[in-house]
């Protein structure tokens, strides 16, 4: 955890027993010696409710404590396969695929085998997170639209100005309903209301 060495600058045992008296008071007591383990480099995994813990506890992101290399550090993330921080990054939180080397390439003169990465697409039918990005920029853009909208009306704007914000206003809407009525046929906890 070399993330937690740049944070405290030391490696100590107090420094070990600060982070994990934080964790007991964030409900998920990790001990100073599997802390110190972790430092040292003795434990060699982590578990999801540890890493989330520690996170917390370091007052960071848990894909900071897998990424401590951010921006252009390589990371295994797949047996045999590295990734620069930012791309496994870029997988890990679902805002794009992996990069992967593709056999699929040839030099047109020669027909010889060229090593291409290719960025891996997330399957549509089971992309939970792609959607639900989409889902809250829409909601946003509404919401925007939707202020801009009423400004607009209590300042007297023109009316091609007002007419322009309740375009905007209403396509984000739709693509809101569209996406909560998808994320609703793929069963996905969406609540009871369109404006999440």
């Amino acid at each position: 955890m070399r993330l937690r060495e740049r944070r405290l600058h030391v490696l100590s045992a107090a420094g070990a027993a600060k982070l994990a008296d934080r964790t007991v008071d964030i409900g998920f007591g990790i001990s100073r010696s599997v802390v110190a383990d972790l430092e040292t480099g003795r434990k060699k995994s982590i578990d999801v409710p540890e890493l989330l813990v520690l996170a917390a506890a370091l007052g960071v992101s848990p894909a900071q404590l897998l990424f401590p290399d951010l921006p252009k550090g390589r990371v295994e993330v797949l047996p045999e396969l590295e990734q620069e921080s930012h791309d496994a990054l870029r997988w890990f939180s679902g805002e794009a695929g992996l990069l992967k080397p593709s056999p699929d390439w040839t030099e047109t003169d020669t027909q010889e085998s060229v090593r291409m990465w290719v960025r891996e697409q997330f399957d549509p039918r089971n992309d939970r997170v792609g959607i639900t990005r989409e889902w809250l920029q829409s909601l946003q853009t509404m919401r925007r639209a939707r202020v801009q909208l009423r400004n607009g009306l209590s300042k007297s704007e023109s009316a091609e100005h007002i007419e322009t914000m309740q375009m905007a206003y209403e396509d984000a809407r739709r693509r809101s309903e569209d996406l909560f009525h998808k994320m609703t046929e793929l069963g996905m906890a969406v609540g009871d209301e369109l404006d999440g």
